[in-house]
């Protein structure tokens, strides 16, 4: 219905025009057939404005302009549309923009339809745009093509430099500056897509910490003319805010820069560069922590460290130590180093203690604030104990581990129904290791889970318990442990006690010794995989009573030996016994140890 009307406002026009002048010509009749039948009428295009620059702009942004002054009499206006379509992006979508007859569109809509498309980073923008212009004539709708123009827009985004820096803190200023040694992290994204940078810095040793933040600009300045004035500072003036809006100081008028009072052994600070704001976080985690009295002796010695992620401690503040029961009760309490060698001076307060109740869970505080040693108690019945402390958090939790020797492999390896193959924690400290074949015979996905007792899944061990992560060659399935690495033979360290598991493919199993000059990357001593026997295997080794052993992957990172054929361990003394056909069996199918047999 509507391309009938259309068409017919076409004929009627024609008409009119037809009797106003002999000479009529085509121009007043449609042209072209164009989007929903647009006509062309000469003279009457859209014509390119200059770039637009959001930031600069009103409500309302112009796309285009018209010359109105060609149509011919009885024409009039309504508004119009633009077809933008951005240029340089591969199948780009077309988008309808609804425009004013001036050619005026929505600031928002523009810089919605540029962030989606590039991005938020303020270049210039190409848009191929096709404008349609809505009009009557004789009480007849029309729609008008006006052509295809080119539109340049640019976002409104304020400018981020691709780095950013800490001036002074507990660094020269001017030094700092120089050295821009006191860098923000970022991550690997447009700083347009990802305006937020994060930086951990040292206090001042001494009284507060004072600080200002640049670019590369703005400590090239201070460096090279003494200029000081293109540091941020803070909006206000409040220098010991801890949240709040940064701008140039030539814009301030003044230093305002940030202040952190003393107490404080780093700082944590964050800025989003889109928004110009910042966070200023005054911490006091140390990089590493010590347990002082329980399994060990109530001295400075250093030697009870607690364990600690790969990550920066601000990312990750849980600390963990495990110790060993000793069958009676045990106190302990824990500090950094500052704190554990002023023991050796004979203050104690610096440690920190239970807040409250004693109790196996809870908050803690310096000893100084809490008035009172409160050290942290167990009974020692269990066979170990987890004493993990969240330093952003300032709470602590001790968990009894009584850890049993096994855990059991079940998965895709043998249909779900089979759970025979374990892992071993020698010392019941809840660290297990050992070799699995995994694999998938039945296409269900190469994935896996582990048991405390075989065959009940009340028992199971999945990805939920790894709170400590999963790394290696595997990765978490939803629920199962999936073996990335195809088919094979995994290493795996398994540490119910922190919540981790690592896994290692074993692409080649080797004998190594003094029959072949201990040689652990020797190709010709490469055992096979016995999928049928679950063992690697090798004829005519030639191994001596001089001792040899097995390795893993040509490196002794991974390697067995033992006194005994029956009972092979990581590490182990070398073996001496002599023989050409040798079979390894890894994974404990069928046995408690892993074991091998020479010929």
């Amino acid at each position: 219905m509507k391309k009938h009307i259309l068409f017919g406002g076409m004929l009627l026009m024609a008409a009119a025009f037809t009797a106003c002048t002999e000479d009529f010509t085509d121009w007043a009749s449609p042209q072209a057939n164009g989007p929903e039948d647009a006509i062309t009428i000469p003279g009457f295009s859209a014509s390119a404005v200059a770039v637009q620059d959001l930031a600069k702009a009103g409500d309302e942004v112009a796309t285009f302009s018209l010359n109105s002054s060609s149509l011919p009499e009885g024409f009039e206006l309504g508004n119009a549309r633009i077809e933008l379509t951005p240029e340089g992006i591969e199948d780009a979508d077309k988008v309808i923009v609804n425009t004013t007859i001036q050619g005026l569109a929505s600031k928002e809509t523009l810089q919605e339809l540029i962030v989606t498309n590039y991005g938020k980073r303020p270049d210039v923008r190409t848009f191929s745009g096709h404008v349609l212009v809505n009009a009557t004539k004789d009480g007849q709708a029309l729609l008008i093509d006006a052509g295809t123009i080119k539109v340049q827009l640019q976002p409104e985004a304020p400018y981020i430099a691709p780095a950013y820096y800490i001036v002074g803190g507990a660094l020269d200023w001017a030094g700092s500056a120089a050295s821009k040694e006191q860098k923000f992290s970022h991550s690997d994204a447009d700083v347009y897509d990802d305006p937020v940078f994060t930086i951990v810095i040292n206090a001042a040793a001494d009284g507060d910490t004072w600080f200002a933040i640049g670019d590369d600009a703005a400590c090239d300045a201070i460096t090279n003319d003494g200029d000081w004035s293109k540091l941020f500072g803070i909006v206000g003036g409040d220098n010991k805010a801890e949240s709040g809006s940064l701008d140039y100081r030539y814009n301030l008028g003044a230093d305002n820069s940030f202040c952190v009072p003393a107490g404080a052994k780093k700082i944590k600070v964050t800025i989003d560069m889109m928004e110009q704001t910042f966070t200023v976080t005054p911490v006091n985690i140390s990089d590493a922590y010590y347990l002082i009295g329980g399994p060990g002796a109530w001295d400075s010695s250093l030697n009870q460290k607690f364990t600690h992620s790969d990550k920066d401690v601000f990312e990750d503040p849980v600390f963990t130590y495990i110790f060993e029961g000793t069958g009676s009760g045990m106190w302990f309490a824990f500090g950094d180093e500052e704190a554990i060698l002023a023991t050796g001076n004979g203050d104690w307060t610096q440690l920190y203690g239970f807040v409250g109740d004693e109790a196996l869970s809870g908050s803690f505080d310096r000893r100084y604030n809490i008035g009172n040693d409160n050290s942290f108690h167990v009974d020692g019945t269990a066979k170990y104990y987890r004493f993990q402390v969240n330093m952003a958090e300032m709470t602590y939790t001790i968990t009894p581990l009584d850890f049993q020797e096994y855990v059991y492999f079940i998965g895709a390896t043998d249909g779900w129904a089979n759970a025979e193959q374990k892992l071993r924690s020698p010392n019941f400290d809840g660290i297990y290791t050992g070799y699995i074949y995994c694999a998938d015979p039945n296409g269900w996905g190469n994935e896996f889970k582990f048991q405390k007792t075989p065959g009940d899944w009340g028992t199971e061990i999945n990805t939920g318990h790894m709170t400590s992560g999963i790394s290696g060659d595997l990765a978490d399935g939803g629920g199962n442990f999936k073996a990335t690495a195809g088919e094979g033979v995994y290493y795996m360290v398994l540490d119910l006690a922190t919540g981790s598991i690592t896994a290692t493919k074993i692409n080649n199993m080797n004998l190594v010794g003094d029959f072949n000059g201990w040689n652990a990357a020797d190709n010709a001593q490469q055992m096979k995989w016995n999928a049928t026997d679950y063992c690697w295997e090798i004829t005519g080794a030639g191994v001596t009573t001089n001792g040899w052993k097995f390795t893993a992957n040509n490196s002794w990172d991974i390697n067995l030996g033992g006194d005994t054929l029956d009972n092979l361990v990581a590490n182990g003394p070398n073996i001496g016994v002599a023989g050409s056909t040798i079979k390894l069996y890894p994974t404990r199918k069928g046995s408690d140890n892993i074991y091998c047999t020479v010929e």
